[in-house]
């Protein structure tokens, strides 16, 4: 035979509290997107030479320059004498930041070599990219 109590007692409902769940989730996910780098685009995909070696390399810059002598910085197409600026806020954005420059393979040397001399001489350690 069972027992029963002759008091009875009302089940209390029990809630989760997610507010500070979603706090320290939303925390965290500002933290990341504030810390993370993006990488600049070029905007187009030249043909580029071939070349003999091949070494790893993950730039945070991309610029690319096609066999019309534009160079290309985030999707938009600059002058040799317009690029200063563009470059120097992306720098800032990234202090640390490493370069590429995809050049057409019929693009003229010296537009590639411009681009190269001024990202030396903001300091951007940069390579220029082959296939």
């Amino acid at each position: 035979m069972s027992r029963r109590s002759r008091v009875s007692v009302p089940e209390e409902d029990t809630e989760l509290n997610m507010t500070p769940m979603l706090d320290v989730v939303f925390i965290l996910l500002i933290f990341f997107i504030v810390t993370s780098v993006f990488v600049k685009t070029p905007g187009i995909d030249p043909t580029e030479p071939v070349a003999t070696t091949d070494k790893e390399w993950k730039p945070t810059i991309l610029i690319a320059v096609n066999a019309a002598n534009e160079i290309w910085i985030d999707k938009r197409p600059y002058d040799i004498s317009e690029i200063r600026p563009v470059v120097t806020a992306i720098r800032d954005e990234s202090p640390k930041a490493q370069a590429i420059i995809k050049a057409d393979q019929d693009a003229e040397v010296g537009t590639v070599m411009a681009v190269q001399d001024l990202m030396q001489e903001l300091e951007i350690n940069t390579r220029v990219g082959t296939e």
